[in-house]
């Protein structure tokens, strides 16, 4: 049993280390936060030059959010309608960041510039953490307990391509590029199909003298609306829970279809939707139709000196290659390496049960580390939840031997669910994952739990929010309504007020905020 007064450090202060700093304060710890750069936000905070230096930020400036608003806010602090559009980009979502981090204090516990060296655990328990202010002395600090929330953003991972020394042309990772203007009247080859590579197709396509875009496998782009409702609203909890998982596979495909009417050859893939982290651009399949983007169904046979040669024997020439292949899945230096790399399966595995509990060091908990079918922010919160019930003791840590027989099942659902890549090895579908961790807390949601409310709300209430929770936008207001931790006046005030699409927080959300609940 480990006491409340235990010091425990974070690493980084981007979305999983301030709702870790949240939680571990709000469990009675002494928390200190270590944050390498100049500011908090993590990947949200936008560095416009990536020539000046050591660059953690991967955002540009045209990026927007993938997930709505009503769905990407923390449980406890609802994003405002008046002020957050339906989707928004990096200003805006810098700003929330500070204004939760403003609303619970969380700045007084965050040491800005202090960049983490070497965590290992300590010879009596706990960790020693080796941390260097900007321009000074290294130092030792110990602390019972460590939360790791670095993200998996940080470090570019790019293939060895055959040929690419005598290539004579520019050569970026994504993780570089920040506006379109430079491009301008360039031919430019880009190589993915994820997010960045889709919007940089979008934002430097119409400036180009040509964009080609290569793809080996092909894959599913969504728009953010579907017949108006963000495309979350489609793939709502009654949807996952209750439809089997290949009708509901099927109905969302037609969905998808239909907006799109017809998807371009290149695109057509082999594996079913979702079985793939999927890709957001509304206007990217019109950018295509259009020959303002030339797709390539292939791989890169070899960098030329003037461009590339693709497996199709499709020849391009590049004035600039863009290359959006990711990121090292398994890139955190300051800790022992087993602690992130499997000690079962080769790299990029990582042996982590549920995703963000260590088997193999005590009080080690990496948040935020998980790839999922929707926004950051609940998956963290719901992470950082557990690990302060189990730093406190009110939530007892499972044996090692369980543990890993839970990361090796995982391992094997994984591999039948998603297609075989690095990034899927982490991926998980962010409702049924919430409500599996947060259920030993009594904070999922189940039908039972809601309907059983009304014995203390009223039945009407009860079955307004249970219609809330099944049938809206999964907001994370949902796993603050039960169990402990809860907030329950405020997230029922949030779950209604999304499900009724009202345009500002209601009054009774206000209140909440205020401590007058």
């Amino acid at each position: 049993m480990i006491s409340d007064a235990k010091r425990v450090a974070v690493v980084g202060a981007g979305i999983s280390g301030l709702v870790s700093i949240k939680e571990c304060v709000a469990a009675g710890f002494s928390v200190q936060c270590f944050e390498k750069s100049n500011t908090i936000g993590g990947q949200w905070a936008y560095n416009p030059d990536p020539d000046s230096g050591d660059v953690h930020s991967s955002i540009y400036q045209g990026c927007i959010l993938n997930s709505c608003r009503d769905s990407s806010s923390f449980a406890d602090f609802p994003m405002d309608p008046a002020v957050y559009p339906d989707y928004f980009g990096h200003k805006l979502h810098l700003r929330y960041l500070n204004e939760y981090a403003d609303h619970f204090k969380l700045k007084d516990h965050i040491q800005l510039r202090t960049e983490v060296l070497q965590c290992e655990p300590g010879p009596n328990g706990g960790w020693d953490l080796t941390i260097r202010k900007e321009g000074g002395k290294s130092e030792v600090q110990h602390f019972d307990a460590l939360m790791a929330a670095t993200g998996i953003l940080s470090k570019p991972r790019t293939p060895e391509f055959a040929g690419r020394e005598a290539y004579m042309g520019e050569f970026l990772h994504s993780h570089f590029y920040r506006t379109p203007g430079r491009f301008e009247g360039k031919k430019v080859a880009i190589i993915g199909l994820g997010s960045s590579a889709v919007d940089i197709a979008c934002e430097v396509g119409p400036q180009a003298k040509e964009l080609h875009l290569i793809t080996r496998r092909g894959g599913w782009v969504l728009p953010r609306y579907i017949l108006g409702k963000p495309t979350e609203a489609w793939d709502d909890r009654a949807t996952q829970m209750w439809v089997p998982h290949k009708i509901s596979q099927y109905i969302q495909t037609k969905l998808i279809n239909l907006i799109h009417a017809q998807q371009p050859e290149e695109l057509k893939c082999d594996h079913k939707l979702l079985e793939q982290n999927p890709t957001t651009r509304g206007d990217f399949i019109e950018k295509v139709n259009t020959g303002i983007v030339k797709l390539h169904r292939a791989s890169i046979d070899t960098f030329t000196p003037s461009g590339l040669s693709l497996s199709t024997g499709t020849e391009i020439d590049a004035d600039v290659v863009i290359c959006c292949t990711g990121y090292h899945m398994t890139d955190m230096p300051f800790l022992p390496r087993d602690a992130v790399v499997s000690r079962e399966m080769p790299a990029p595995h990582i042996d982590l049960y549920k995703h963000f509990v260590s088997p193999w060091y005590d009080d080690l908990f990496i948040i935020g580390r998980v790839e999922n079918f929707g926004p950051l922010a609940p998956t963290a919160e719901a992470q950082a939840r557990v690990a302060a019930a189990m730093l406190s003791g009110r939530l007892q840590k499972p044996g090692r031997e369980e543990m890993l027989a839970s990361i090796r099942k995982t391992r094997e659902e994984s591999a039948k669910a998603f297609i075989k890549s690095d990034r899927h090895l982490q991926t998980v579908h962010s409702i049924q994952y919430i409500d599996d961790i947060l259920g030993p807390l009594g904070a999922a949601p189940t039908m039972f739990k809601l309907l059983g409310r009304a014995t203390s709300v009223g039945l009407i209430r009860a079955l307004k929010v249970f219609a809330a929770v099944y049938f809206g936008v999964p907001s994370s207001g949902q796993w603050r309504l039960l169990g402990e931790g809860r907030s329950e006046k405020l997230a029922e005030a949030m779950v209604l007020r999304i499900s009724a699409g009202k345009k500002e927080l209601s009054k009774e959300e206000r209140e909440a905020l205020e401590g007058k609940f």
